[in-house]
């Protein structure tokens, strides 16, 4: 029986057979002739069934792999090997130079497999979802260190999952459920007398891939195989996609082909100069919303404006501060900054209250690298072009009011 492993390279191997018949018509500038036709039904059968296999021997893998644990048997396969010669480095390396081949290949065909469940192409190369959530270990050095993978610094640069937001990767759709409308009341042991409650309607947020493209400026040095640079050409990248993403979740319009802003779906509390009366009313209007406290992540979010004017407040004597230094609360409620907050408006105080709970952000499949060493030839400059396919929501808006001046 093949491994996993062999069997993707044997899928690899029917890929490549439809490429040279695509680029083939593509190069003649006509269309699949029947003998062509055929021969692609063929090789498509072929695939459907090696996907089958290997979905089959990793139930295997991972079933022998946790029964070795449950024996006490150290078990390191042949992929896990494998996965940890993979780096970011060695798939810019092969976007510039166009030669994928070795584990990078493998890593990219199983991207283009992804690629199916998310309805996209890989039109450089492709860095599947395994490899992003994995952390890298540095041996070099006499004591190891070790790198938080590329999810994990995804989400580390994400003010809206530090404010209490459920982050998600390498998935497909995801459906959350909302429920409206739901009452209680008391009627009588028979039923005779009583208001009954009325139904509860049940709709649904969902979630599902929206490309992302980040450009990321990058030294030839970056390719050099080191472990300090791969970790910072995955921060560069990690807090390029963050930045984007973030921007369009809180600007004050929607963007166009962008998830939907929390900040412009949120219910509009106050327009003035923020001030401790507009601080109370947001509160106050999300919790006559029916937003409960208990179990709720509720704190604030504000743009560099508000925090200037709010720091400002704490400065005044003999009263109670609204702005709590050592534990930066804001009237008593955790508070994150950042210039993403409504940064499609010009030098206005911009705050956002409600509870981050009910936010879901997505991050699904891997990544698609070009890279470009022509916009900013004249500076000797290359950059990556990274294609990610991301989309967030807020299940429910009601949870959520803002200040904006």
């Amino acid at each position: 029986m093949k491994s996993s492993i062999e069997l993707k390279e044997l899928r690899s191997d029917y890929i490549s057979k439809l490429e040279v018949i695509k680029e083939t018509c593509k190069a003649e500038e006509r269309e699949l002739n029947s003998d062509e036709n055929t021969e692609m039904d063929s090789i498509l059968t072929k695939i459907d069934e090696v996907d089958v296999k290997i979905e089959r021997a990793e139930k295997i893998e991972a079933n022998l792999r946790n029964a070795a644990k449950v024996s006490g048997v150290k078990v390191e396969t042949k992929k896990d090997k494998d996965l940890e010669k993979f780096t970011f480095q060695s798939a810019v390396r092969a976007a510039y130079t166009g030669k994928v081949d070795g584990i990078v290949k493998e890593m990219h065909d199983e991207a283009i497999n992804e690629s199916r469940y998310t309805g996209t192409t890989v039109k450089g190369v492709g860095i599947p979802s395994a490899i992003l959530t994995r952390a890298n270990t540095d041996t070099a050095d006499v004591n190891a260190t070790e790198v938080m993978s590329f999810t994990d610094q995804l989400e580390a640069n994400l003010v809206l999952a530090s404010a209490g937001a459920n982050y998600y990767s390498g998935i497909n759709n995801m459906k959350f459920p909302v429920f409206s409308g739901i009452s209680s009341t008391f009627v009588s042991e028979d039923g005779s007398s009583g208001t009954v409650a009325t139904n509860g309607t049940t709709s649904a947020v969902t979630l599902s891939p929206k490309k992302l493209i980040s450009i990321v400026n990058m030294s030839q040095e970056s390719m050099v195989q080191n472990t300090g640079l791969e970790a910072a050409l995955q921060r560069n990248m990690a807090a390029n996609i963050a930045a984007t993403l973030e921007s369009a979740l809180l600007a004050a319009s929607n963007v166009t082909d962008a998830p939907t802003s929390i900040l412009a779906a949120a219910t509009a509390s106050a327009s003035a100069a923020i001030d401790a009366a507009a601080v109370l009313k947001m509160e106050t209007d999300t919790l006559g919303a029916g937003v409960a406290l208990e179990g709720a992540r509720m704190g604030y979010i504000i743009n560099t404006e508000s925090y200037s004017v709010v720091k400002g407040l704490a400065q005044v004597a003999n009263v109670t501060p609204l702005w709590d230094n050592a534990n930066k609360e804001l009237n008593g409620y955790f508070a994150y900054i950042t210039n993403n907050l409504g940064n499609d408006l010009t030098s206005k105080d911009c705050a956002l209250f409600g509870d981050f709970r009910k936010v879901h952000i997505a991050q699904f499949g891997g990544l698609d690298i070009l890279f470009d060493p022509y916009t900013n030839s004249a500076t000797g400059l290359p950059r990556l072009v990274v294609t990610s396919l991301v989309d967030g929501a807020a299940v429910q808006n009601a949870s959520f009011y803002k200040n904006v001046e």
